[in-house]
């Protein structure tokens, strides 16, 4: 368990010094957008290709792991939007709550931290989930943040807009293309590849020290906000570290047991720790763009950011996962 925790003390360090630095004014606020886009469209976009393109993606059973962590995933929304629901949320404010806590933050901690943890081979069902969380689990809540009892339309209108806007995201193109070129039998020109694989290493240190950074912005605009006191988001908190990594955990077995479908146990392990990181600080910036309560969001982003270190570790420990020497 110590070894557990001490792996994931580096990672979580570099998000501690962006956020150290946001807060402290070294990194101005304005440039953490800056930062996200060198992130999303050369880091991990470069690292996501050249895993994609080195055919890490194959995965046999694939259908299967993806099914389970979509089960998952769509509990927990549902979960959270009847938490939303009992609190007398609008519809927009518990949309995004919801998606807040279904949505793990694969891109920035997921992809460094699990395939640093788990090896290579933990890219191909970490990107698949970016399928279900991206194409459909906002979709499914962005339409509730939209919907309204008189103007049914409207729903169908925000999942075409969603899926339009999922299908500009970075990770997913780098990912196709990666997939494509691995088909293809495609070869990188050396100086190609090495520019490729400078980007991916900085990867992982510009996305976690990013992370920190945003939570910060997020820390401070709920600040400003002057949100109420966060009564009930705990249970948000443990919704998402520690009941979804156990539905998806469940679903694969009862899937394999059960149904008969391909679940392999690798990838089952993965998808439970994918589930298992916190919520998705790109999550915040979406609520703002939507007029949702920031703070409520931030707050979920925060907190489970805050606990994950723990809950993460505590996750490893029981699946029997043993650190990479």
């Amino acid at each position: 368990m110590t070894d557990l925790l001490l792996l994931f003390v580096p990672f979580f360090a570099l998000v501690l010094m962006g956020w150290g630095a946001a807060r402290r004014g070294v990194l101005p606020l304005v440039g953490i957008g800056a930062l996200n886009s060198f992130v999303l469209y050369f880091g991990l976009s470069a690292m996501v290709f050249r895993l994609a393109a080195s055919g890490a993606l194959h995965q046999s059973g694939l259908f299967g792991l993806v099914l389970a962590y979509g089960v998952g995933g769509f509990v927990i929304a549902l979960l959270a939007l009847y938490w939303a629901a009992r609190r007398g949320l609008s519809r927009r404010d518990g949309g995004l709550a919801a998606l807040s806590t279904a949505f793990p933050n694969t891109g920035f901690l997921g992809l460094p931290l699990l395939t640093g943890l788990l090896g290579p081979q933990a890219a191909g069902p970490v990107a698949a989930t970016l399928i279900i969380d991206v194409l459909l689990l906002s979709s499914l809540c962005l339409a509730w943040a939209h919907s309204d009892r008189h103007q049914a339309s409207e729903e169908g209108r925000a999942v075409l807009t969603s899926l339009k806007g999922a299908l500009r995201n970075p990770l997913l193109w780098a990912m196709g293309l990666g997939v494509a070129a691995a088909e293809l039998h495609l070869v990188m020109p050396h100086a190609l590849d090495e520019v490729l694989r400078l980007l991916a290493q900085s990867a992982t240190p510009v996305a976690l020290f990013t992370l920190g950074a945003m939570l910060a912005r997020s820390q401070v605009q709920q600040d400003k906000a002057k949100a109420e006191p966060p009564v009930g988001v705990w249970l948000l908190t443990v919704l998402k570290l520690g009941l979804h990594p156990a539905l998806v955990w469940g679903a694969g077995h009862v899937f394999e047991a059960q149904v008969g479908l391909a679940v392999p146990a690798s990838g089952l392990l993965v998808l439970t720790m994918a589930a298992a990181l916190p919520s998705a600080s790109n999550v915040s910036m979406l609520a703002e763009r939507e007029g949702a309560d920031t703070g409520l969001v931030a707050r979920i982003i925060l907190w489970t950011t805050a606990a994950s270190l723990l809950t993460l570790a505590l996750w490893a420990h029981a699946l029997g996962v043993q650190p990479r020497a």
